[in-house]
């Protein structure tokens, strides 16, 4: 006997369909709205299981995964905190945005294999750590949040309240001057920049062009693209590994029609 049930579409397929045409030559846009639906049916299959909100806090910082937020803040405070950012019932608005906070932003288990946070709850822990033990700015920042009208960097909202994290901020600025010393600083800076995650930009606009003199030597100068070079070893290095989840990234900036390089 032949099995008629037909496999629901997972996520991905409904996804897809939305590129497909339907018979009226119209992109498929309502498929966007059940490849959500049918992705959190997957969230919450995936999400660990807690009996109440204390439990999974306590849970957390526990084992290490969030700061230690009881130090600051009473248990009822923290627990009512949570309570009002769920009570938005907050939905994400397409599966591209609740796709992108789940792999990315919620946190999982060590071994990936469980979800420990919902959107409200990542707002929340944001919340209380940003606010540094004031209840009510923390409720400030939450209510702030959840009703779209702030919304804190990604390394901030990814790492803020997490006991193992990179840093709140993922953008610097360096500047090198025209010597050995400072090259070599501003290299071993940079790489330590990139390790936590940072996204780096350098100024190479005071190293001298190539063919200058070097110590009263005329024509010896190589120029800013050996540094540059140098730089961009050092960043695709695979021993140095972000501990922040942002991606990494390298800038130069040069001085305009500079003689160093071609």
């Amino acid at each position: 006997m032949l099995n008629t049930e037909t496999k629901p579409k997972s996520h991905i397929e409904l996804n897809n369909e939305i590129m497909m045409r339907d018979e009226n030559g119209f992109y498929q846009l309502d498929k966007d709205k059940e490849a959500i639906a049918a992705f959190m049916v997957e969230v919450e299959e995936k999400m660990a299981p807690f009996s109440n909100t204390l439990e999974r806090l306590h849970y957390l910082v526990d084992h290490h995964y969030y700061y230690d937020v009881f130090a600051e803040y009473e248990e009822g405070n923290i627990e009512q905190l949570h309570n009002i950012a769920h009570s938005y019932h907050f939905q994400f608005q397409s599966y591209m945005a609740a796709s992108k906070f789940y792999r990315d932003y919620a946190m999982k288990t060590d071994d990936k294999s469980k979800y420990l946070e919902h959107y409200a709850d990542r707002v929340s822990i944001v919340s209380l750590y940003l606010a540094h033990g004031d209840y009510d700015k923390a409720l400030h920042f939450m209510r702030a949040m959840m009703e779209q009208r702030y919304q804190p960097a990604t390394p901030t909202f990814l790492n803020a309240g997490k006991a193992r994290r990179g840093e709140l901020v993922s953008c610097f600025l360096l500047e090198s001057d025209d010597s050995l010393n400072s090259i070599n600083y501003i290299e071993s800076t940079a790489q330590q920049l990139s390790k936590i995650g940072g996204g780096v930009a350098i100024n190479l606009s005071k190293i001298r062009a190539r063919g200058e003199a070097i110590k009263g030597v005329e024509g010896v100068a190589k120029g800013v693209v050996p540094v540059a070079r140098k730089l961009q070893l050092g960043f695709s290095c695979r021993s140095i590994r972000p501990a922040a989840r942002c991606r990494r990234c390298l800038f130069k900036y040069f001085p305009l029609g500079c003689a160093g390089i071609p």
